[in-house]
């Protein structure tokens, strides 16, 4: 089964077949093993498109020179890596029906994509999905029951598999028409999701933790200042740490001032 893909740019198959699909999936889970300084991704985005390469009808000059196209810069999110691998197959496929695709156009294809993938995924998932997870994590650890614990890490774990898998595909099957899955405006709206699920899910932690500490600090015969104290010095140290004042003290700082004038300026009891 095929389908059109654009005017004058031959046909290719509407999706992967089983096996190769699923031989570049199993590459994909590697693709950060062979990262290095200078090019990055390079040798792993070269090794998950190898089994389609392997599935053609051996040429040397051909398998030389697209060796040499991947063999460049590159550099992506590698959760959302699977839409790129699966787009450079499909104009793999296209370059095959058409004779050749225009010189550097699979480069162009291969940059922008993950450049754009690269913002979207770090904002999706280094800020967003692995902290909330973390600190869910956390919270469900509260509770003294591990298997909630273990429960939230294998559907974070199959989750992710998922995920790729379907990416892959869904690369593969767009093409030149991934620009529209990037402009979909429910990326932007589970960015935000998942970075107010972080905020509340830190709010929680800190909020228990500061209670039971400061609960603990009676028990032991300390005083509330000296906790305060340690919460100072807490806030402190990455100004310390970094040398310049931080984000998070500034705002840490500034309601602590406010309580402060609050009491200080407050009408006075009799």
């Amino acid at each position: 089964m095929t389908e059109p893909i654009r005017p004058g740019a031959g046909e290719a198959p509407a999706r992967l077949t089983s096996g190769v699909r699923r031989s570049v999936f199993v590459r994909t889970l590697a693709l950060q093993a062979s990262w290095n300084h200078q090019r990055m991704q390079n040798l792993g985005l070269l090794v998950c498109l190898m089994p389609w390469l392997r599935d053609r009808e051996r040429d040397a000059d051909r398998d030389r020179l697209f060796c040499r196209r991947y063999y460049e810069f590159f550099n992506t999110n590698p959760y959302l890596a699977g839409y790129v691998i699966g787009g450079l197959l499909r104009l793999e496929h296209e370059r095959e029906g058409a004779g050749g695709l225009p010189r550097g156009q699979s480069q162009i294809f291969r940059d922008s994509l993950a450049r754009a993938l690269a913002s979207l995924g770090d904002q999706l998932f280094w800020l967003g999905l692995r902290p909330a997870a973390a600190l869910l994590g956390c919270a469900l650890a509260l509770t003294g029951r591990p298997w909630p614990v273990v429960g939230l890490g294998l559907a974070a774990a199959i989750g992710q598999l998922v995920w790729r898998w379907r990416s892959l595909g869904r690369g593969y099957a767009a093409g030149y028409d991934i620009v529209s899955l990037l402009g979909d405006a429910r990326w932007h709206r589970a960015i935000a999701g998942a970075k107010r699920a972080v905020r509340v899910l830190a709010g929680l932690s800190a909020g228990w933790l500061l209670r039971h500490a400061w609960e603990g600090s009676d028990q032991v015969g300390t005083t509330p200042w000296a906790f305060l104290a340690v919460v100072l010095g807490a806030m402190a140290l990455p100004v310390l740490v970094r040398r310049r004042w931080a984000g998070e003290f500034m705002v840490l700082a500034t309601g602590l001032a406010a309580l402060l004038l609050a009491f200080a300026l407050g009408p006075k009891g009799s």
